[in-house]
């Protein structure tokens, strides 16, 4: 019988003293149980018993009982520990001939027992295993489903008892659960099985979720006559992932989940088994039943001193060490006069590295014993390139008035629909539909900010966000690579009595990835206009390094706006963060002032509209001019007497050199090789 599960354990000092001699000042007991990291919160009277109340850590199940405290006692306090020797008296015939075992998935119950025990009496427990039960927070069922929770409470392994004769045939398969399968619970509960669930079934259905819960119409009844008694290690993956998906957490699956003892199974079946015989009567049938196909053994760790030094800043004696590790379980043999072969038990799945023992070690020496000292030699520095190249990115986006945000990656599958078409990695086991999914884009993300700021009368945002984007890749294994989002929306410039509002657009997006660029060595940067991907038309571009996507942002789409309830205009940039980082940073150097003058002329220009500025831009760069040192646009005209096939476009160019002022010839051959180059792509001087 499987009972729901209580999240902290209650520990009585009267059942720890069955295996060891306890100290008889609870406070005491207490505060040296949290010092080995147990986490004992509080204890209290419960008659002639106290009972602790401890909060054990994930990766020590090996304490989620009370002969695993009092392992722990025996060893700080230098008591010994009884033994686990337990005598089973069984008869005739033998338990083979009663039912059989079948494992059909062995990587997700590596080993299963059993025993039969006939001619049991089915009837409520005696006074002193219903008051244990009781002060541990249990309450009694039965003597044959007491048991079961006492030995667990006990050793720490959990057990299940079917009604041997509801079994069909006579047979236990340990396999997956097959499509369309219910079972009927302990709770009352019909639960629809899948075939990621681990069943115990007999010859026809499933009479049990496997470390989980039992079924009803295999449990004991007080018609029971025989019973099969079960001892299973189950793979702790499939355990959690069973126990989340139907909502059930039970003493059972909270220690099977995190790793039950493989070793202890055999020991506690024979535990409960003689305790059932003595409480229920009957007759244990001769054999145990073990189906163990791949015998598992721990591996050898080496533990050395100079590690100990290392780690720990303090030499601990090799008395104290062989005085620790051998009462928690460890096989310790010395090799040499430098370290010890270690062999961790089985029941101590969290140890596996030299480092792992030294923890034991200072757990029993004592944290308090160790002195407070500077590590002997200082840590090596190192330049980490990629923090640099990070940080600069962070300091520009600064400088530009952006804010940083944490969002987080898992979002609803249609949300990547909308902006990307890449198959969304969908999780297992989602908290929500809204975060059931990994984000293919992180715009979703990225507008979701905005949005939530703005829903809060902040009107003007510029944000920005380092994270990561998952996508399936031809092979179908999920890939990542990290990505930069940037937002933006408002006014670029605030009203006040001095000039008006001044809204963000998309060329204020655009100048400020230019001025992200400007940190990098990235070569020849190049600017597409595009539309589709979620933007609106004509106001969406990426920019491009040696044929790759570096970016690519405008605005959202009208649709996307609506569906999002935005009430103004949002920019938005998805940047390859990868690819921006594998470039170098651009090298920094001082070029001398002129002392000579500048001189700036105007090109009043006829471009037709076929002809982008970048491209003027390229025709000016090709001609390397070296006394040319900055063109810009200063003025656009559209329309009028131009006509409908060109527009006018104001250019300023600025001329200067270093060594000497330039004359008016030297301008105006520089102009002259200008105009030429322009007119050679379509451009000319207006008249």
């Amino acid at each position: 019988m499987i009972q729901s599960f209580n999240p902290t354990m209650k520990v009585s000092l009267n059942w720890l003293k069955d295996f060891v001699d306890v100290p008889a000042d609870p406070r005491e007991l207490k505060s040296r149980l949290t010092m080995l990291g147990l986490g004992v919160e509080s204890f209290t009277a419960d008659g002639e018993d106290e009972i602790l109340e401890a909060e054990i850590t994930t990766n020590r199940p090996d304490c989620l009982s009370h002969y695993g405290i009092a392992r722990e006692i025996a060893t700080t306090y230098l008591k010994p520990l009884k033994r686990l020797d337990v005598v089973v008296k069984e008869s005739e015939p033998a338990a083979s001939g009663e039912i059989g075992i079948e494992i059909l998935n062995p990587d997700l119950c590596a080993r299963y027992c059993g025993r039969v025990i006939r001619n049991v009496e089915v009837k409520p427990s005696p006074q002193w295993l219903a008051r244990r039960l009781q002060a541990v927070g249990l309450r009694p069922i039965n003597n044959v489903a007491d048991v079961t929770n006492y030995v667990l409470m006990e050793l720490g392994h959990p057990l299940h008892a079917f009604d041997l004769a509801r079994l069909a045939e006579r047979q236990i398969v340990v396999r997956r659960a097959r499509p369309g399968e219910t079972l009927k619970m302990l709770d009352g509960a019909t639960r629809a099985l899948t075939v990621d669930n681990l069943v115990i079934a007999d010859a026809g259905r499933p009479v049990a979720l496997a470390g989980v819960m039992g079924g009803e119409e295999s449990a004991i009844t007080a018609a029971t006559k025989s019973v099969l008694l079960e001892s299973a290690w189950f793979d702790p993956v499939t355990i959690r992932r069973t126990a989340k998906m139907h909502g059930l957490h039970t003493e059972a699956s909270h220690r099977f989940e995190r790793g039950a003892d493989i070793e202890m199974a055999p020991l506690a079946l024979d535990r409960a088994a003689e305790l059932i015989r003595e409480l229920a009567g009957g007759e244990i049938l001769r054999g145990l039943l073990d189906v163990y196909p791949k015998p598992r053994k721990r591996e050898r760790i080496v533990l050395r001193r100079g590690e100990i030094l290392r780690v720990l800043g303090t030499e601990v004696a090799g008395e104290d060490v062989e005085r620790i590790l051998p009462p928690l379980g460890f096989a310790v043999e010395r090799d040499g006069s430098e370290g010890w072969n270690v062999i961790p038990p089985s029941f101590r799945l969290d140890v596996t590295r030299q480092v792992d023992l030294i923890e034991e070690v200072a757990r029993h020496f004592g944290y308090d014993h160790l002195p407070a000292r500077l590590i002997p030699a200082p840590p090596r520095a190192e330049r980490d390139l990629l923090r640099e190249k990070e940080s600069a990115l962070s300091q520009r986006l600064v400088s530009l008035g952006y804010r940083e945000i944490i969002t987080t990656s898992m979002i609803d599958p249609a949300e990547n629909l909308k902006f990307s078409g890449s198959q969304s990695v969908v999780l297992e086991n989602p908290l929500s539909q809204e975060a059931s999914a990994l984000r293919t884009t992180m715009i979703p993300s990225m507008v979701a900010a905005l949005r939530w700021n703005l829903d809060r009368d902040r009107e003007d945002l510029r944000f920005y966000e380092f994270g990561k984007v998952y996508w399936f890749a031809p092979d179908g294994i999920p890939k990542e690579r990290r990505v930069l989002a940037i937002g933006l929306t408002g006014n670029r410039r605030s009203i006040s009595v001095h000039e008006s509002a001044k809204a963000a657009d998309f060329f204020d997006l655009k100048g400020d990835l230019e001025s992200l660029w400007e940190i990098f060595d990235l070569g020849q940067v190049t600017f597409i206009s595009e539309d589709g991907g979620g933007y609106e038309p004509g106001i969406h571009g990426r920019f491009s390094r040696g044929g790759k996507a570096l970016a690519a942002f405008g605005q959202l789409a009208a649709e996307a706006a609506a569906a999002y309830k935005l009430r103004q205009a949002v920019f938005v940039a998805e940047i390859d963060l990868d690819a921006l980082l594998n470039c170098d940073l651009r090298s920094k150097a001082f070029r001398p002032y002129s002392k000579f003058p500048a001189v700036a002329r105007d090109f009043s220009l006829l471009v037709p509209h076929g002809i982008s500025y970048r491209r003027l831009t390229e025709t000016l760069q090709s001609l390397d001019l070296p006394d040319l040192v900055e063109f810009r646009p200063v003025d656009l005209f559209l329309g009028g007497a131009i006509g409908s096939e060109r527009y006018s476009l104001l250019l300023r160019l600025t001329f200067q050199n270093s060594t000497h002022t330039l004359t008016s010839e030297e301008v105006a051959a520089a102009g002259q090789r200008i105009v030429e180059a322009l007119e050679l792509i379509g451009v000319r001087l207006r008249a």
